[in-house]
């Protein structure tokens, strides 16, 4: 990923930050996305916002993105988390409610698609 891009995300969310006079998860949310998908972009994959995904214990979860390929096939999910908000805690959380597994030591559940 390129310095640039990095450094346009620090701008913005101190720009939002100064602006809104929040740091929030909703607050820096695009912000955030915006730098995932240039990421995204390089590797020749798509960050897809809010796609409903089935757990195999038959819950529905909604991350708020999801990285796929041009074969719609997920690498990877996005949960937008703020500072105010243990990382850890989050984590054990949404694997004891929701039965996320941890791949590669990563927060990423095992889904399938949920269809409309």
């Amino acid at each position: 990923m390129s310095i640039y891009a990095v450094e346009q995300y620090i701008r913005e969310t101190e720009k939002l930050i100064r602006h809104g006079g929040s740091s929030n998860e909703g607050t820096l949310e695009q912000a955030f996305a915006s730098l995932l998908n240039e990421y995204c972009k390089q590797k020749g994959f798509v960050l897809a916002p809010k796609i409903s995904l089935r757990t195999p214990s038959g819950k529905t979860i909604i991350p708020d993105g999801t990285i796929k390929d041009s074969l719609r096939l997920d690498w990877g999910y996005w949960e937008s988390k703020d500072e105010k908000e243990n990382l850890e805690d989050e984590i054990q959380a949404r694997k004891t409610a929701k039965r996320y597994n941890l791949v590669n030591g990563c927060n990423m559940p095992e889904v399938e698609r949920v269809s409309h």
